[in-house]
């Protein structure tokens, strides 16, 4: 207790100095305390103030003990009863000059009591935060330890691959740091293990592309180039003074292949573009096939898309040749064909100078004249078709085609009842006018020259998934399931009695052209025979 009153006196003393404040004044200026007297007095015990009783000023104070041990050691302090509190209390003296003493009495009770609410508050304020730093301290313990228990799971997966009697020792040992170094070492191992694994793959898979000979490259999702082999890089990358390759797949094509690649990565349906002519690195033309096919993930992801350019420029100069072929030797028959379709017509007029049983020949001859005229026109028209690189696009109202196809049609076999009916729900296509006319023109004359003396066709248009279609439908004899997927082939015939309808044979393969240059798709559909037939022509609304 002496302790805490000697630090209170020399925090006094010390306090009061600094402020240069008078010992005597400050003392008058104390008011009356219950629990603590001080007494401001000289070496001898002469009286200077006193903070209780202010006439005992001037008086002397007989028990001079601890004045004079103070005065000796600067400090001295005792235990004894205290007249003025009638209790024990102690007597505490501090030196404060040469001549100069200040004595604090305190009763043991007050200090007691100030120990209480000193242990009070100290209780009140250590044990919370000692509680609260505990609680941080549990915090960041587990915190910093949470990854370390972490580390231990993952170290559990490895356990079945580190050596049993080393996991024994660990075990044993309770080693976790050990165990994670020897996880570690496993791991590191089976890394390097699956590194050779790839690489190897990687030298397979180049090699694989190396050794095609078609031109083939890769994008990711956002259209950067993931790989391409020599043949590309040879025919495609254009480098300039030493620049890097490019990365972007725009840096090399544009316009239709860019939209195609584009198509992909975004709806992951595959496409194809058939016959592009692309300038080389060498500055020569070439022609090229592209397909197009999406790279997806294990849960169906689209992650890029992979492109295969084939070559196609020798099949399309042997293609160029058998058309020109037969483009010229249609235009060289066609010439003593007319010739002799006119002699006939001569006989014909003087049929009264002809002998009778000679008329049937010469009706033959005409006929089948004839039949070789438009064969040979229907070969020049599918030449023509077939050489066509592009096609007029125009947009073009439909109702216009299948009036004039109407009138047509009924000129044409003016001897049957044909019935038109149309559904024309899009009005507008956009494509050559003249072609998509023949092809509607020639569905309808298959229709009529098939069917019986009452036919009736029913064109329609709609629009379906972002496409737009065009139907043709009769109600003639139909055709068999088996023949639907043959019917486009040139001089391909459903059946032998129908050889003495005379058509070409040529009539399905032309429309199949104009479509395939309108980059669409025409298919048939029959219930069987006698149930009618309807062509379906499909355009996109890219067309």
């Amino acid at each position: 207790m002496s302790v805490q009153v000697e630090e209170d006196l020399r925090l006094m003393k010390h306090t009061l100095l600094r402020a240069n404040v008078n010992w005597e004044m400050w003392c008058q200026s104390l008011p009356p305390l219950n629990d603590v007297h001080y007494t401001l007095l000289k070496r001898d015990g002469t009286i200077l103030c006193d903070s209780i009783d202010k006439s005992k000023e001037g008086q002397r104070i007989v028990d001079l003990s601890e004045i004079e041990a103070s005065h000796e050691s600067k400090f001295a302090s005792e235990l004894r009863k205290s007249q003025i509190f009638g209790t024990q209390a102690v007597f505490s003296s501090m030196r404060l000059g040469e001549d100069l003493m200040i004595r604090k009495v305190i009763p043991v009770s007050s200090l007691r009591d100030n120990m209480d609410r000193f242990d009070r508050v100290l209780f009140l304020r250590i044990v919370p935060f000692a509680i609260i730093s505990y609680l941080v301290f549990i915090f960041l313990f587990w915190r910093n330890t949470k990854p370390l228990g972490i580390i231990l799971s993952k170290v559990e997966k490895f356990k079945d691959d580190i050596p049993f009697n080393k996991s024994l020792e660990l075990l044993y040992e309770r080693d976790e740091w050990g165990a994670i170094e020897e996880a570690l070492n496993k791991a590191d191992f089976k890394l390097q293990q699956q590194i050779q694994e790839v690489q190897i793959e990687n030298e397979k898979n180049t090699a694989i592309l190396e050794s095609i000979n078609d031109d083939i490259i890769a994008v990711d999702r956002f259209e950067s180039i993931l790989f391409y082999n020599s043949k590309f890089k040879k025919n495609f990358m254009h480098q300039k003074e030493g620049q890097e390759i490019n990365k972007k797949i725009w840096h090399i094509f544009s316009d239709e292949v860019l939209s195609a690649f584009k198509s992909v990565l975004s709806n992951g349906e595959p496409q194809s573009l058939k016959a592009m002519n692309f300038p080389l690195s060498n500055n020569s033309n070439r022609i090229f096939d592209l397909t197009i096919t999406p790279l997806k993930s294990s849960n169906g992801a689209i992650n890029g898309a992979l492109g295969v350019f084939y070559d196609v420029t020798e099949f399309k100069l042997s293609e160029q040749m058998r058309v020109d072929f037969v483009a010229n030797v249609s235009h060289e028959i066609r010439t003593p064909l007319t010739s002799i379709k006119g002699f006939t017509q001569i006989l014909q007029s003087q049929a009264s100078k002809v002998d009778a049983s000679l008329h049937p020949f010469l009706e033959k001859i005409v006929a089948n004249t004839e039949r070789m005229i438009s064969l040979f026109n229907d070969l020049l028209n599918l030449s023509v078709i077939e050489s066509r690189n592009y096609l007029r696009s125009e947009e073009f109202y439909l109702p216009d085609i299948v009036d004039g196809v109407q009138e047509n049609i009924k000129a044409s076999y003016s001897q049957k009842r044909i019935e038109f009916k149309q559904d024309i729900q899009v009005d507008y296509l956009k494509g050559d006018f003249r072609l998509i006319e023949q092809v509607i023109l020639n569905l309808c004359d298959n229709a009529c020259k098939y069917s019986g003396e009452n036919v009736t066709i029913t064109i329609s248009s709609f629009e379906k998934n972002a496409n737009i279609y065009l139907q043709i439908q009769d109600n003639g004899p139909g055709i068999g399931k088996e023949h639907l997927s043959r019917i486009f082939e040139r001089f391909y015939r459903v059946d032998a009695s129908r050889e003495s309808l005379r058509g070409t044979g040529l009539g399905l393969s032309i429309v199949k052209q104009i479509v395939s240059k309108h980059r669409g798709k025409i298919w048939a559909e029959s219930d069987g025979e006698g149930k009618g037939t309807t062509f379906i022509i499909e355009f996109s609304n890219k067309t």
